[in-house]
């Protein structure tokens, strides 16, 4: 017994491990379609990317605020926008099946009193018949610049002063006249998708964001936590790491590839452990037949200042005429003490 003990001394090591993390675009396969990504962070889906560059992008639509969803199981799938929100149905004919939602007409329901602006009779005006309203001067530059029967639709209301604001309302969307601003922006489209989305969808979208895993498309940091089975492995005994992985607003992160670090004396060792599941967790034996059985406690000393320090308590000599003090756990039969630095890491 006191002959395994006193090997005991020169078989202590340390094991270091880090968690990379991958997007799963990054590991090689097809190229990922180049979908817009605004300052929200949050990518326009697939389905409205095509329509949205080609009818203004962040000009008219603003960034988006939504990913995408089904707000009922027979809804069609929709993505809220800053100024506006867009819907996508499937069935219907190429073409067609992206659709702009009337978030001008539900806001000039709300429209207690209008009251109209003054207009100048001799500027450029279109009468749209089917609404008896006309489009005029600066706002009609806009209309026809951004292809506005098709994005915006026809006007519901005459040019109007809502304290102090020059705006007209149309059946999807709301313009501005902001003359503070420089001359190519002061035709705004007014933030009807965020005030919607805010009065309307807001908790129905959060139930269903929550139950759902978030698309890796935009996510550029993560939280990542780690832990393994045993802080102090014996010889023969199987370590298992376990490592979940969340957006930095707590959501889980799935189908995310994942390595792990070793690192023991000069010398590192890296493992692919697989994907993240839909929960964002992966857990796996960690394979450590490479790592040698002798690497002097010294090591330990110098590397703990940089982590947590798992275990900092000496041992005591239990053998006939002993309690000396041990340094590094000599008598732990060849252990490996775990330690690992976690926190914030960004993607690839």
């Amino acid at each position: 017994m006191q002959g395994r003990q006193q090997a005991a001394f020169k078989v202590h090591f340390v094991v270091i491990f880090a968690v990379a993390i991958l997007l799963g675009a990054c590991s090689g396969g097809e190229t990922a379609v180049s979908m817009p990504i605004g300052a929200t962070g949050i990518p326009v889906a697939a389905e409205f990317a095509a329509y949205y560059e080609t009818y203004g992008g962040a000009r008219v639509f603003g960034y988006p605020i939504t990913e995408a969803f089904q707000p009922a199981d027979n809804e069609p799938l929709t993505q809220y926008f800053q100024m506006m929100r867009l819907d996508y149905d499937a069935a219907q004919f190429p073409g067609q099946q992206v659709m702009v939602y009337p978030l001008g007409e539900w806001a000039f329901a709300g429209v207690g009193e209008p009251e109209p602006a003054p207009v100048s009779a001799n500027g450029r005006s279109q009468l749209f018949p089917e609404t008896g309203y006309a489009v005029q001067d600066e706002f009609l530059t806009f209309y026809e610049t951004y292809s506005g029967t098709q994005l915006f639709g026809p006007p519901i209301s005459p040019q109007l002063d809502e304290g102090g604001l020059r705006v007209q309302y149309f059946r999807n969307a709301r313009l501005e006249w902001r003359p503070e601003l420089p001359i190519e922006q002061r035709v705004q489209v007014g933030l009807l998708g965020q005030a919607h989305f805010d009065s309307v969808m807001v908790f129905h979208y959060r139930q269903i964001y929550d139950a759902r895993p978030v698309s890796l498309a935009g996510i550029t940091e993560v939280d990542v936590s780690a832990a393994v089975k045993s802080p102090i492995l014996y010889a023969g005994e199987e370590q298992v790491v376990y490592v979940t992985v969340q957006t930095l607003d707590g959501r889980v992160v799935p189908d995310l590839s994942v390595s792990v670090r070793i690192s023991y004396g000069s010398q590192t060792q890296v493992m692919e452990i697989g994907r993240t599941d839909s929960d964002g967790r992966i857990q796996t034996s960690l394979d450590l037949s490479a790592v040698p059985l002798a690497i002097r406690c010294s090591f330990m000393s110098q590397c703990l200042p940089m982590m947590v320090r798992p275990w900092a308590q000496p041992c005591w000599d239990s053998a006939p005429g002993g309690k000396q003090n041990a340094p590094c756990g000599a008598f732990l039969k060849q252990p490996i003490v775990f330690t690992h630095a976690l926190g914030k890491i960004c993607l690839l």
